[in-house]
């Protein structure tokens, strides 16, 4: 833009953005704090694989599903 052009509308041109560093993750705060993850829901009843992957995949991640399923069947 030629130096005695003003800007458009009386607007100064902003400066370019500048890019930070991408945040770590932490693998933990990856997985959502009220779901379960498959190994976790096998390890906290003791099911076998085939057993907990049915059960999870009818009733869905929710620790709240999970834990009150569990609490009627047992």
């Amino acid at each position: 833009m030629a130096q005695h052009q003003p800007a458009s509308y009386g607007n100064k041109p902003r400066e370019p953005a500048t890019r930070g560093r991408a945040r770590i993750i932490n693998p933990t705060e990856a997985v959502y704090h009220g779901h379960y993850d498959l190994a976790e829901f096998i390890a906290m009843y003791g099911l076998t694989p085939l057993d907990a992957r049915e059960i999870f995949a009818r009733i869905g991640p929710a620790r709240s599903d999970l834990d009150r399923y569990m609490k009627a069947h047992r």
